[in-house]
C-alpha cells in the first residue's frame, strides 16, 4: 500500500512523497498528512490573540479520531518554534497510541513534536478559572508493590469541586512528568491542606519528583 505524504518545496508548492507502508501505520500517517496540510491554520491560531478556538478544536477532533485518549497541547518555545505536545491526559490507555504517533511524526519546519507533558519550571497553572500555586500542594508517598502511592494535600481543597483534582494532576504532569506519573505512580488520594495539617512528614512536589527518580 502507498500513501502520498505532502512535502513542502516552497511557499506555495507541494509535492507528494509516496511511501510504501504497512496497513497498521495508515492512521498515523493520515493524521500527519492532515496536520501538514493544516499547519498554517494552527500557526496563525498560536500567533493570534483570538478567542476563536476552532483550529484547536479541529486539531483535537482529528486526534480523537486517531485515538480517544490522545489530546493536543500547543505552545511556542523560546526559539519561536511551534510546539505540539501529544498527551494521553494522564490515561494509561493512551501511552501506546501517543508513542506510535510520535514515532511516525515527520520533520516539520519550525515545529517541535513532543510526546507527553514534560517536567519543567512551572510558576502557576489555571484550570477552568481555578488557580493555585504548586507551593499550595504537599505530598505524602508510600511504596506499594513496585509503584508509588501518593496523597496530595491541597490548600483550599473541596471534594465536590473536580477542578482541584484536575489542576493537581496538571501540576504532577508538568513538574514530575506525565509518563512517570502514568507508569510509576499507583493510587493518588486528595486531602485538604489546613491550618492543623501535620506537615513534618509531607514533601513538596519538586521534592517528590526527586524521590520518585531516586526510587525508579
Amino acid at each position: 500500500m502507498a500513501l502520498c505524504v505532502s512535502r513542502e518545496l516552497g511557499a506555495d508548492t507541494r509535492s507528494c512523497v509516496y511511501l510504501r507502508i504497512d496497513s497498521h501505520f495508515m492512521e498515523e500517517l493520515q493524521f500527519w498528512n492532515w496536520f501538514i496540510e493544516n499547519k498554517k491554520m494552527i500557526e496563525d491560531f498560536l500567533k493570534s490573540d483570538s478567542r476563536d478556538y476552532a483550529p484547536y478544536k479541529e486539531l483535537t477532533a482529528k486526534l480523537k479520531d486517531y485515538h480517544k485518549e490522545v489530546i493536543p497541547e500547543l505552545t511556542i518555545d523560546k526559539a519561536n518554534n511551534f510546539v505540539l505536545i501529544l498527551s494521553a491526559d494522564g490515561i494509561r490507555e493512551g501511552i501506546i497510541p501517543v508513542e506510535k504517533l510520535f514515532e511516525s511524526a515527520p520533520v516539520i519546519d519550525k515545529w517541535v513534536i513532543q510526546k507527553f507533558r514534560a517536567p519543567g519550571n512551572v510558576i502557576n497553572l489555571n484550570f477552568k478559572g481555578l488557580d493555585f500555586k504548586p507551593t499550595d500542594i504537599k505530598a505524602k508517598y508510600f511504596l506499594n508493590d513496585g509503584l508509588i502511592d501518593i496523597e496530595l494535600y491541597i490548600k483550599g481543597f473541596k471534594e465536590n469541586d473536580s477542578r482541584y483534582k484536575s489542576l493537581a494532576f496538571l501540576y504532577l504532569d508538568h513538574l514530575i512528568g506525565e509518563y512517570l506519573i502514568m507508569t510509576k505512580i499507583g493510587a493518588i488520594g486528595f486531602k485538604k491542606l489546613g491550618l492543623f495539617t501535620k506537615t513534618s512528614t509531607l514533601v513538596t512536589l519538586p521534592e517528590l519528583s526527586e524521590l520518585i527518580k531516586a526510587l525508579i
